[in-house]
């Protein structure tokens, strides 16, 4: 027993002395710690100070002189820009002060006075201090300038006009440098012409110096254009004071001023460090706690390791599921990690860059610098080596990264960067990130805000905004003439200052409401604008948290309607006549380009294209052709009102078709990169008959206001099946889904009215005759169906309809039209030699002639060509033609005029077949054309085949009639 008592206290006595001799080393050690940290702190205080001083002298420097360069390039792109004869011209007057007056706005600091010398007079502005906008007007520029040398000279010597600006240089300059905090006991300092200033609320201020030799080392400095940091003593007369100093100096020039200027910062050294003796106690004293800390640590040290070991094992199962975990967030989040050396060589790299990037681990290793593109490869290298050399922790970058199949995929990477204990860079790892759809999604968002802006300055609606004040902060305004004053002249005052009593307490009063309620608030009202007494509509509402919108609308026909039905009856007879002769006139405008467009696209068909070429142009024809039918149809809305719109049927392959009307938009969802999918159902016969343009003419309607109204990287989503009853006859259903901005439920049941939008308003996002609904929803009741529209704002919008058609099986079809059509197909290249006509073109405009021209080549025929009806008359009776192709539309005697004359020509003439070629397309046109004399019509834009089609009847019934 007292063996076993002497080992224990044995025992206890070693392991007290080693406790004693371990507490005197530790408090040795917190000694030398305290020493050492304390010094360290300081240090680091110090060169912390240093570098934060050593940036913002160059910051403020750089600040001072791009603004004075910013302010230097305004005023020569004003003088570049200005024009002698401006006052002549009382708008361009009014122009030229508003931007005289944006450029004070813009460079207030800088600018005191503007004189702007004409040729013939002299004006200055600047602002009072009552901050009022002066302008005076002077004869000569003595008049006006007593001492040229204060102002800097801007000249425009071709167009014979100077500006003279005066300018605040200690101003300027004050209150640049009143921008930058440096914390206390520092200064701010202007070196100019060899003296020092301070700045003092915001204006340099005398009586400063610094010791001789160090002044003088900072002025040569200066002199050759260097930055410099010293240490001295300033002297600051105005707080009679006198301290040791960090100075850093940055120099920098004005153009074109001469003078040699820089920006000082001084920081007392002396406070830099007075703080660390405080902290020094505190640290000292928990240093001490520390120390009883660590003994009680190696107490436990012994007896705590022996159950760490036991939990270790516990843990490394813990560890093993942790690394599966996060294998598995690497999978969903579609990333890798990677390993790099001291050499950034890729060490390894985790299994999931196959899946992203498509190499194996062994490829990625040996070629990942390959992967990266070259642009990217560079500045990356250039953030990595800044982050080496600034000791930086970690940093992350984007870049394009090349996959295996050849396509750039967008990547974050993040890197942890490690050192050694001297530190030296040791190596890194990474995490790397796909991030494609996000980065695809911020250009798209990017490109919609910039088509946003666009679209607003483009309304025709008068729109102001404001702050919470109801002060004018921006406007966006077509037509200036509906206002009370300029638009501009609003800009930064308050509504009340703006618009007269009591027009602006209404405003004011609605205003009001709007930032209390927060919803859309609508004010009617008159007022006399530029143009005279106007009715306007006002809706009032919150942009955003700080900004309220207001949109005005002249609504003064509305009011003028309500007030006299019958004139307003009389107006709408006379609008209808007005819109009559529009769409007629549009119709030739239109299709006349039209018909050189397509008759060219129908020439190059038979010119040696490759398939891609073969693909553009066939996308550019079925465009054309579907805007054709577009037109043709917008231009009889009035025969589908009336009943008289009838279906064309025909056999096609129905799933090409459909794919052909998709591929038209296939440009714009591309550019705003929407996710356009279709489905056919499992029914859906593989050829239909039906009326083929007009199903194609809805489709276009409708996903066309899919594809207008959602915005970029929305979806759209088209459902087509099919449902068979009675053996051969199909419903078919078309199910149109978009993620665009939605209807209101009290606008679904207008839409379909023509002229009719969602948004009526002039201010409007989305532009449209308001007809395609219209249209759309006629002819699916003219073949059998049904329109429904649901919608919900900001949701989306869902379109759906059926049409009725008959399945046709080639197996139980006579395929005799089709044989026929398919005859008709003939080669019209040269066609000459095989059908001789003599052919006279009658034809005023110039593309169309040389469609023609270029047509009649390609058939083998020399034609003669008329310019009018005066020629062609004059033709026809000198010389004999087998068929006349005759333009309506023409100067000097239309081709209605001069059939007229050639069919009472007919005693003296043999009879000639005449054929109207005209981009008028109304039904009325074409049979007062028949009903003249003509023997055909052809509506523009005229296909190859059709002129080759009518060319060959006619010269077989040449043959005919010769043969009787």
């Amino acid at each position: 027993m007292i063996k076993v008592q002497n080992q224990y206290n044995s025992s206890n006595g070693k392991a007290y002395r080693w406790f004693v001799v371990t507490g005197i080393l530790v408090v040795l050690l917190v000694v030398f710690l305290a020493f050492n940290f304390y010094d360290a702190l300081s240090k680091n205080q110090l060169e912390a100070r240093k570098q934060f001083l050593n940036k913002q002298v160059e910051l403020a420097a750089k600040d001072i002189q791009n603004h004075f360069g910013i302010t230097y390039d305004d005023m020569v792109f004003f003088v570049n820009n200005l024009e002698p004869w401006t006052y002549d011209v009382p708008n361009e007057q009014l122009a030229f002060e508003g931007r005289t007056r944006r450029i004070f706005n813009n460079h207030r600091n800088l600018l005191d006075t503007i004189v702007v010398e004409f040729p013939d007079q002299v004006v200055t502005f600047y602002f009072d201090q009552r901050n009022n906008f002066i302008k005076n007007s002077f004869d000569t520029i003595d008049e006006a300038i007593q001492d040229k040398a204060a102002y800097i000279n801007f000249e425009n010597p071709v167009k014979n006009v100077k500006i003279w600006v005066a300018v605040n240089i200690d101003r300027f300059l004050g209150d640049q440098l009143g921008n930058y905090y440096l914390g206390i006991n520092s200064e701010k300092l202007l070196y100019f012409n060899g003296q020092l200033f301070g700045v003092f609320e915001y204006m340099p201020t005398k009586g400063y110096s610094i010791q001789p030799d160090v002044f003088k080392a900072i002025q040569k400095d200066i002199d050759i254009g260097l930055r410099g940091s010293y240490q001295g003593f300033l002297s600051n007369q105005p707080e009679n004071r006198e301290f040791e100093a960090l100075i850093f100096q940055y120099p920098f020039s004005l153009y074109p001023l001469n003078e040699k200027f820089s920006v000082v910062f001084v920081q007392d050294r002396q406070s830099i460090t007075s703080g660390v003796f405080s902290t020094y106690a505190y640290l000292l004293a928990g240093l001490m706690f520390l120390l009883v800390v660590v003994i009680l640590i190696l107490y436990r040290f012994i007896k705590n390791s022996q159950e760490s070991n036991i939990k270790l094992a516990q843990n490394s199962n813990k560890i093993a599921s942790l690394f599966r975990q996060q294998n598995l967030l690497l999978q969903e989040s579609r990333g890798f990690i990677y390993f790099q050396d001291a050499e950034r060589r890729m060490t390894n790299v985790s299994g999931e860059v196959l899946k992203i990037l498509g190499y194996d681990e062994a490829e990625f290793i040996q070629g990942f610098k390959s992967f990266i593109d070259p642009k990217d490869d560079k500045k990356l290298d250039a953030i990595i080596q800044k982050a080496i050399l600034n000791k930086e922790e970690s940093f992350s970058l984007e870049f394009n990264f090349k996959k295996k199949s050849g396509e750039w995929l967008r990547v974050r990477v993040f890197e942890k960067l490690f050192y050694d204990d001297q530190g030296n860079f040791t190596g890194n790892v990474g995490i790397c990130t796909d991030i494609q759809d996000r980065f695809l999604a911020d250009q798209e968002l990017f490109k919609s805000n910039n088509r946003l802006i666009s679209v607003l300055r483009s309304l025709p609606d008068i729109i102001f905004i404001y702050n919470n004040e109801g002060v004018f902060l921006d406007y966006y305004v077509q037509d200036e003439s509906l206002l009370i004053r300029p638009a501009r002249e609003s800009i930064g005052k308050y509504i009340k200052d703006v618009l007269p009593e009591p027009l602006s307490l209404e405003i004011m009063e609605g205003f009001e409401k709007v930032k209390r309620t927060g919803k859309l608030v609508n004010i009617e009202f008159e007022a006399i604008s530029q143009s005279g007494k106007k009715i306007f509509e006002t809706r009032l509402f919150k942009l955003d948290d700080d900004r309220v919108i207001s949109i005005a609308r002249d609504i003064t026909g509305q009011k003028l309607w309500e007030k006299g039905l019958q004139e307003a009856m009389e107006a709408a007879e006379l609008a209808n006549k007005a819109k009559s002769e529009f769409l007629a006139n549009m119709s030739h405008e239109i299709r006349t380009p039209m018909n050189g467009l397509l008759g060219i696209i129908g020439l190059m068909e038979k010119t040696n294209l490759d398939a891609q070429q073969q693909e553009f142009l066939q996308v550019i024809k079925d465009s054309g052709q579907s805007l054709s039918v577009i037109i043709n149809d917008i231009l009889d809305y009035s025969k589908i009102e009336a009943g008289m719109m009838k279906l064309e049927v025909s056999k096609f392959h129905f799933k090409k078709e459909i794919e052909k009307i998709l591929k038209i938009f296939n440009g714009l969802v591309q550019e705003k990169r929407i996710r356009l999918r279709y489905t056919f159902g499992p029914l859906m016969p593989e050829y239909v008959q039906l009326d083929r343009s007009k199903l194609g003419q809805i489709l276009f309607n409708l996903i066309g206001n899919a594809v207008k109204f959602t915005p970029e990287e929305g979806e759209i989503s088209i459902q087509i099946n099919g449902e068979l009853f009675m053996d051969t006859n199909v419903i078919l259903h078309f199910t149109i889904k978009d993620s665009g901005i939605g209807i209101a439920a009290d606008k679904i049941s207008s839409l379909t009215q023509p002229f009719v939008q969602a948004d009526g308003s002039t201010t409007r996002e989305y532009k449209g005759t308001g007809l395609g609904l219209a249209i759309s929803e006629k002819l699916i009741e003219l073949m059998g169906g049904e329109l429904n529209i649901t919608s919900e704002l900001g949701k989306g919008s869902v379109f759906s309809f059926n049409v009725y058609g008959t399945v046709w099986l080639e197996d139980e079809h006579d395929l005799s039209e089709l044989a026929e059509q398919k005859s008709e197909e003939f080669e019209w290249f040269d066609m000459a030699k095989d059908y001789p006509v003599d052919i006279l073109l009658v034809e005023d405009n110039e593309t169309n002639l040389k469609f023609m021209q270029m047509l009649m080549k390609e058939l083998g025929y020399e034609i003669t060509i008329a310019k009018n009806g005066v020629e062609a008359v004059s033709a026809v009776r000198e010389n004999h033609y087998d068929l006349v192709l005759m333009d309506i539309q023409m100067p000097k005697m239309n081709g209605l005029e001069a059939t007229e004359i050639i069919r009472q020509m007919e005693d003296e003439k043999k009879f000639v077949p005449i054929i109207g070629l005209s981009a008028n397309a109304f039904q009325e046109d074409i049979n007062k054309a028949i009903s003249i004399g003509m023997d055909g019509y052809l509506t523009k834009p005229v296909q190859v085949q059709e002129i080759a089609l009518t060319i060959k009847k006619h010269h077989q019934l040449k043959i005919k009639k010769e043969a009787l």
